[in-house]
C-alpha cells in the first residue's frame, strides 16, 4: 500500500547519497588526521545550545543565523548551532580554562536559518581548526598554512589567496553607524558589492568621511595596494599600525608555491566576529570561497582579558564538489 503522506526534505536542506557521502566521510577523516599530527586537539560540540547564550560576544549575530525553538522539557529556548568555530571558543574559555595556547579542531553539521552563497544549502558539515591563547603574527600564519594544505588534501589547485583586516575596515565603517542599522546594513552590502554609486546614493553629503568609504572599494589587488591605503587612510590613527601588520604576513606568504595572493581592504563576508587579520581561499573552478579565517580576539573572555584566537573552517560539501 502506498503512503498517503508526500515525502520530501524542507527548502535548503540536503542528503547525501552513495557514493557522494562516502567521499566526503573519507575526506573528512583525511582532514581531522592532517590537523591532529599538526598538534590540534580534536572536540566534538553539541549540535544544539542555549539561546540566550549563544555566540558569546557576537551573540546577535549568531544568534540571528540560528533556526531557535522553545525546549518542551525545560521551557528553555534552544538554537541549533550555525557556527561551530564559536563552540571551540566557549569550550577553550568555560571547560578548558587554560592560560596556555590551546589548539582544537573539529568537525560537524551546521544548521543556517539562511542558505549558503555556494550551494543555496541551509545545512553542511564545517571542518576547522582554531588556536587560542596565542595573538603573534606566526599563529596567524600557522592557521593560513594549515587552511591552504586543507585544501591540497582536497585535491584544489591554482589557489588565490585574500588578506584583509578585519578591524581596518570597522575602523572606517564606524562612524557610518550613526546613520541607524538599516542603513549601515545597506553600506556593508554595497562595499561587498563594491558598488561606490550605492554608496554614494546611500550616504549623506554632509558625512565628511563619505569619500573614503567609497574609495575603500578599490583597495584591492596585489601587496602594493598595502601602501595605497597607508596613505589614502593616513587620517584614521589605527591604519599604520594595521597595515604594517598584514604588510608583514602578506610578505611572507607572497612567494609561497602554488598561491596567488590578493589583498582586499574592503572584504566584508561571513560572521562579522572577526576583528584583526582576515583570508579566505579561491580556486579558478569555483565562484565563490572555499575556505575562511581570521582573527577572532574577545569572542569569549578569560576573566576581564580577551583571550586571543585565530582560525579556519571550511564547508566540506562545498570543498568535495571541485
Amino acid at each position: 500500500m502506498s503512503s498517503k503522506i508526500r515525502w520530501s526534505l524542507p527548502d535548503g536542506v540536503d542528503e547525501l547519497l552513495p557514493p557522494k557521502a562516502i567521499e566526503v566521510e573519507m575526506l573528512r577523516r583525511r582532514l581531522i588526521d592532517e590537523y591532529i599530527s599538526s598538534g590540534f586537539e580534536f572536540i566534538t560540540p553539541p549540535l544544539l545550545e542555549l539561546s540566550e547564550s549563544i555566540g558569546g560576544e557576537a551573540h546577535d549575530e549568531i544568534k540571528s543565523h540560528a533556526f531557535s525553538f522553545k525546549d518542551n522539557l525545560t521551557g528553555k529556548n534552544l538554537s541549533i548551532r550555525p557556527d561551530i568555530s564559536e563552540q571551540a571558543s566557549r569550550i577553550d574559555a568555560y571547560r578548558i580554562q587554560s592560560n596556555e595556547v590551546v589548539k582544537l579542531c573539529y568537525a560537524g553539521e551546521v544548521v543556517k536559518s539562511k542558505a549558503s552563497k555556494s550551494l543555496r544549502s541551509r545545512t553542511t558539515i564545517q571542518v576547522g581548526a582554531e588556536i587560542f591563547g596565542d595573538s603573534s603574527s606566526e599563529a596567524e600564519l600557522e592557521s593560513i598554512n594549515l587552511m591552504l594544505k586543507s585544501l591540497e588534501i582536497a585535491g584544489i589547485k591554482n589557489i588565490t589567496l585574500s588578506l584583509g583586516h578585519a578591524a581596518f575596515t570597522s575602523s572606517v565603517l564606524e562612524p557610518f553607524k550613526k546613520l541607524g542599522r538599516e542603513i549601515f546594513v545597506d553600506l556593508e552590502i554595497a562595499l561587498s558589492k563594491k558598488s561606490q554609486s550605492d554608496l554614494d546614493k546611500i550616504i549623506p553629503d554632509s558625512y565628511k568621511n563619505k569619500q573614503s568609504l567609497i574609495s575603500l572599494c578599490d583597495m584591492y589587488g596585489e601587496i602594493d595596494i598595502i601602501q595605497s591605503a597607508k596613505e589614502s587612510f593616513s587620517h584614521f590613527e589605527t591604519t599604520q599600525n594595521f597595515m604594517d601588520h598584514l604588510e608583514g604576513l602578506a610578505t611572507k606568504l607572497i612567494n609561497k608555491s602554488g598561491i596567488t595572493l590578493h589583498v582586499d581592504l574592503g572584504e566584508v563576508q561571513g560572521f562579522k566576529y572577526h576583528n584583526g587579520v582576515v583570508f579566505s581561499a579561491y580556486a579558478d573552478s569555483a565562484g565563490y570561497v572555499l575556505a575562511k579565517g581570521g582573527r577572532y580576539d574577545g569572542l569569549r573572555k578569560q576573566s576581564d582579558r580577551d583571550r586571543p584566537a585565530v582560525g579556519f573552517d571550511l564547508d566540506l560539501v562545498s570543498v568535495s564538489n571541485l
